[in-house]
């Protein structure tokens, strides 16, 4: 028989949110193979930039939502 687990998101406090130009700043010179920027503008509208193809695009995101849900 499968196990069915609940999905339990992290909860965070107030103020969990980090300024956008010092995430930017941290990750220059960190040598990535792949790199995607995926953010949401004060109007909804979704802004998406990297230096990955689209299917390269497509693998990380997958293998970030893996690690976000699993953990792992």
């Amino acid at each position: 028989m499968t196990n069915v687990e609940k999905f339990q998101p992290v909860e965070v406090g107030e103020n969990y949110r980090f300024d956008p130009d010092e995430l930017l700043e941290a990750a220059k010179g960190q040598s990535f193979t792949d790199l995607v920027i995926l953010a949401e503008q004060p109007d909804g509208e979704l802004w998406v930039s990297g230096m990955a193809n689209a299917g390269e695009t497509m693998i990380l995101l997958e293998r970030a939502k893996h690690q976000i849900v699993f953990g792992e």
